[in-house]
This record gives C-alpha cells, sequence and structure tokens, in this order.
C-alpha cells in the first residue's frame, strides 16, 4: 500500500487535512448563545459512526442509563413534528433533570445519514425550554449535507 493509499481526507470548515488512516473522529461543536446575563442557549452537535446493530440499537446504547446518569430525571413529550417528512431517520429524547441550583432541560435529535448517526443536543434551564425547542426546530429544519 502506498503511502497516499494510507491516507485519509478529513473535512472541517476552515480546511481539509490528509491524515494516516485509523482514526476515530469524534468531533463535538458546542455552540452558545446569551439569553441573558444569567442564562445560556447551548447546542452540542456530534457525529458518531453507527458501529453494529441498528439505528435504533445506538439511540438505546446512548440512551439508556438516562434516568441513572441525570438527578431527577424526568422524560417529556417528543411530539415534535418531523422535519425530513420521513426521509431520515430520526429519534428524539426530551427530559428534564436537577442541575446543582436550578432544573434543567435537554431536547436530543439523533439524525441517521448511513453511515453517521448525528446527535443534536439543545441545553437550557427549564425555564426556558420554548426556546431551546425552538433552536432545535431551526437547526433541524436548515440540516444540510455536504457533497464534497
Amino acid at each position: 500500500m502506498s503511502e497516499a493509499q494510507d491516507k485519509r481526507l478529513y473535512h472541517f470548515d476552515e480546511g481539509v487535512l490528509s491524515l494516516p488512516r485509523g482514526f476515530k473522529d469524534r468531533s463535538t461543536h458546542t455552540l452558545e448563545w446569551a439569553i441573558d446575563s444569567a442564562n445560556t442557549l447551548v447546542l452540542v452537535l456530534q457525529r458518531e459512526r453507527l458501529g453494529w446493530g441498528t439505528f435504533d440499537d445506538f439511540v438505546n446504547r446512548e440512551t439508556h442509563e438516562y434516568a441513572s446518569d441525570f438527578l431527577g430525571f424526568r422524560a417529556e413529550p417528543t411530539e415534535f413534528p418531523d422535519p425530513f417528512d420521513g426521509k431520515l431517520p430520526l429519534r428524539r429524547i426530551v427530559f428534564r433533570y436537577k442541575g446543582d441550583h436550578e432544573v434543567l432541560y435537554h431536547h436530543q435529535a439523533f439524525v441517521f445519514s448511513a453511515p453517521l448517526v448525528l446527535v443534536f443536543t439543545v441545553k437550557a434551564k427549564a425555564e426556558h425550554r420554548g426556546r431551546a425547542d425552538q433552536l432545535m426546530k431551526e437547526a433541524l429544519a436548515d440540516l444540510r449535507f455536504r457533497e464534497d
């Protein structure tokens, strides 16, 4: 195998790298908006390879311990419209839990675009649930995949 065949292109917004094969991309992007001087709204984007099993298996593996991982975990209704009209598999989990001094809210969306699972997580204080849900709605509605 030549040295060129032993490389893989890695794309990011600012450029492209040629790297040795074999790495696992564990990219995480964290974007934060100020609601006011004491509150923020955070969007975390992750991408993972599906690995073994189905998309539902992946979502279950990722979320099955939430009730024990998050103090005071309480699932919330997930009755949101499908922004992809069934064209991409999508699973959501929405929940509240107790933070250090307040109740927090997470709205997660798992989107499958083979071979990747994109995980979107919006985090905020529970009192800002409406803003968190609106941010998730906008992020998913504008999702486009690069073709380079």
